[in-house]
């Protein structure tokens, strides 16, 4: 623990430089794109940690909430943090409130699913960055802790989600939170869990959310796309570590086609919410994420997206040592706000 706490002062310290002398350590440049200095930095960094891809899932999941640790915001305080669970179609699932409601009014709330790849990542991997956004945008967030694989393969994430959709739309009363005003998001693998759910709630007759959030989401398990191939390696997110997440959560190819695990399988996508989105310029998952909002566009559906050239994948992670990164959260949260607000 007193090692782990030397590594996060030395690379807080370090990222702390002026990005002058930070692009003394080289540039990277890449479809016309220069790398962010600190995130290259921390890249640089991240080398003397085993590589996630080469370690069995519970040992993977504790060295990303250990990185995590190292660039990801302070903790802020808020009015409410309450831990609870819920029935789901296995084992109840664990969900986290967070509020700065402190009146008795009904406020509306973004479901939210961790990124991870289906394999790595809990409530606490995205704590700091899901109390800043529900502090900045003033609304609840419902952080969600769906199963993950190898324990439990597809379809138990993708149950998880939709029963924590379907809870939060019958019980949120309770909670203070408006069951007409419900949104979903997530990063990464949990952006696929959230645009899961529109497509079943309209199979099933249910509301639909109200917007969705989607964060560099990995939308497509059929094929890797030309930015897999350019940013193969050295952007935190690699080839392998896809193939990693895939195999472990997702081992029957036959489930890559199914168009829960990817959207692209449907044939309609008119009844898509509005939609956010944000991608990172050295992503490999950032062609499919363009190649999602071309589909909605098409399909008439309201879309803001924003990409953010200079960060990676897992940018959602890194606030407090890239600037850029936190501007990124900044732009979230007005987006909550927006959507909430009918905009």
């Amino acid at each position: 623990m007193l090692w782990q706490k030397f590594e996060a002062l030395a690379a807080r310290t370090l990222l702390s430089l002026p990005d002058s002398v930070l692009r003394v350590f080289g540039r990277d440049i890449k479809r016309g794109r220069t790398l962010d200095p600190k995130v290259r930095t921390a890249l640089l960094l991240a080398k003397i940690k085993p590589k996630p891809e080469n370690l069995p899932p519970p040992k993977a999941r504790e060295l990303f909430k250990n990185i995590m640790s190292f660039f990801d915001l302070e903790k802020e305080e808020l009015a409410r943090v309450e831990n609870f669970s819920i029935p789901g179609t296995g084992s109840r699932i664990k969900i986290r409130l967070y509020s700065s409601n402190i009146t008795k009014d009904l406020e509306p709330c973004l479901l939210y699913f961790h990124g991870g790849g289906f394999v790595i990542g809990d409530l606490e991997s995205h704590d700091p960055p899901l109390r800043y956004l529900a502090k900045t945008s003033g609304h609840a967030i419902l952080a969600v802790d769906y199963r993950l694989g190898p324990e439990h393969i597809y379809p138990s994430s993708w149950e998880d989600a939709y029963s924590a959709y379907k809870w939060v739309k019958e019980n949120g009363k309770a909670l203070g939170i408006d069951p007409k005003k419900i949104a979903v998001g997530g990063d990464s693998a949990g952006g696929n869990l959230a645009v899961s759910i529109s497509t079943r709630a309209k199979k099933e007759k249910l509301n639909l959310p109200q917007f969705q959030m989607l964060i560099y989401p990995w939308i497509d398990l059929t094929q890797e796309r030309k930015s897999v191939e350019e940013f193969a390696n050295g952007y935190a997110l690699t080839i392998d570590l896809l193939r990693y997440f895939k195999y472990h959560s997702v081992p029957n190819s036959k489930d890559w086609k199914d168009p829960r695990v990817t959207p692209f399988q449907q044939t309609n996508f008119s009844h898509t919410p509005k939609t956010y989105m944000l991608i990172a310029g050295f992503d490999p998952l950032q062609d499919e994420g363009l190649a999602y909002a071309d589909l909605l566009r098409k399909a008439k559906v309201k879309l803001e997206i924003k990409t953010y050239e200079t960060l990676i994948h897992g940018f959602f992670n890194l606030g407090r040592s890239v600037p850029e990164a936190k501007n990124a959260l900044n732009q979230i949260a007005q987006w909550i706000k927006m959507g909430f607000s009918g905009k």
